[in-house]
């Protein structure tokens, strides 16, 4: 029962397991190499698209080892790639493809988690980075409280809080916390949107109440709602359902809306 129950959920599930232990895969990583790169002097050099046989390279790096994940997204970032192109290109579809894998057999569970958790610890390493090019803050920065209402780790929710601090947003995430901890957040501070990651048809009753008690409880009468998730892509009529402002299937399209939210009050 819970095996079909979980084989049910969207394949972005995956990013929310709990990893005990990592563990390596043998195999061997392909990089290209410099060779592969070259091109006549004073022609401009073309980045092939991010597609599935660099999914599945980066797959097969994350479960193997940290090193080699942190190796081949820098690789890529050499060859001329932007790390917001690489993180939604690159990243997302990646953990994606591998909980494909599992569902058709050809991965086990615990090397798709290690993959997955792999992935995240590298955003986390890689966040510097990512951020060295944000947007200055003017004035008062907008701010975010970012939920998880089922997952201690969420790859999804942090690739889109990274985009927003990118943007110049001011960040809170409130990964798997009780109901009445992140409540009580929202009534002791001020949030412009709060951003609600979903994955499982099993917390929908209970989020359907609290967000109703979200808006009550906070310092902020206007705050905007916003879904995400593998669960809001395949069913956008739960923004409608939860009473929700917005939903949105990716991080730079979040930012995008969540300005457009906070503007049109």
């Amino acid at each position: 029962m819970l095996d079909a129950a979980v084989k049910r959920i969207p394949r972005f599930l995956m990013d929310i397991a709990p990893i005990q232990r990592l563990i390596g895969v043998p195999g061997r990583l392909r990089l290209v190499g410099q060779a592969d790169m070259a091109v006549h002097p004073g022609v401009a050099r073309a980045v092939p698209e991010l597609g599935t046989a660099h999914w599945s390279e980066l797959a097969h790096a994350a479960v193997r080892s940290q090193e080699e994940t942190l190796t081949l997204l820098r690789a890529w970032r050499d060859q001329g790639r932007n790390w917001p192109d690489i993180y939604l290109h690159g990243i997302g579809p990646t953990a994606r493809l591998m909980g494909t894998w599992w569902e058709a057999d050809r991965m086990d569970f615990t090397s798709v988690s290690v993959g997955v958790a792999r992935l995240q610890t590298a955003m986390y390493e890689l966040s510097p980075e990512f951020l060295a090019d944000a947007r200055p803050v003017a004035g008062t920065p907008k701010r975010l409280l970012l939920v998880n209402p089922t997952s201690q780790h969420t790859l999804g929710s942090l690739m889109a809080a990274e985009f927003f601090r990118r943007a110049g947003w001011w960040v809170q995430v409130a990964y798997a916390q009780e109901e009445r901890e992140w409540l009580a957040v929202l009534n002791s501070d001020w949030f412009d949107v709060l951003g609600v990651g979903i994955s499982a048809e099993q917390v929908l009753p209970a989020l359907h109440r609290t967000l109703t008690e979200a808006r009550r409880a906070s310092a902020n009468p206007a705050i905007k709602i916003m879904l995400g998730g593998p669960l809001v892509q395949d069913r956008p009529e739960l923004v409608h359902v939860l009473r929700a402002d917005f939903s949105t299937h990716a991080a730079d399209e979040a930012v995008r809306l969540a300005e457009q939210w906070v503007v049109a009050g």
